[in-house]
């Protein structure tokens, strides 16, 4: 270790970034950190569009709203999914300035939906 500058009583370990003083504080920076990649969320919206003209102004939109990862656009499903760093309620009302139908995609109704297909296929 070498002393560093004039804070002779400080000594600098070249093994590590920094001053051991500060390594306390950079780890505590570095989990606060590594918890907001932890955060990362997926949402995903049923949004009425009906062209490419409705997906476009869904992408602009989606494309400027701040930590998203990234965005799949489903016209035939009318499903959107955001990934990222990001509120659900904050994509929802993003999407929502396009003057697009928005809601949550309901994962019950996918799942009502896929057993009341089962059960009509079955009957026939």
């Amino acid at each position: 270790m070498t002393p560093i500058g004039r804070f002779t009583d400080i000594e600098w370990d070249s093994a590590l970034s920094f001053p051991p003083y500060l390594n306390a504080q950079v780890q505590a920076l570095n989990c606060r950190e590594l918890r907001s990649f932890d955060m990362a969320e997926t949402v995903v919206l049923k949004v009425g569009m009906s062209c490419q003209g409705c997906v476009g102004a869904v992408k602009r939109v989606l494309s400027k709203l701040e930590g998203v990862e990234s965005f799949d656009v489903d016209l035939k499903e009318q499903k959107v999914t955001v990934k990222g760093n990001v509120k659900p309620e904050a994509v929802l009302q993003t999407v929502s300035k396009t003057g697009k139908t928005t809601s949550f995609w309901e994962a019950e109704s996918e799942a009502k939906e896929a057993d009341f297909n089962t059960a009509a296929t079955a009957t026939a």
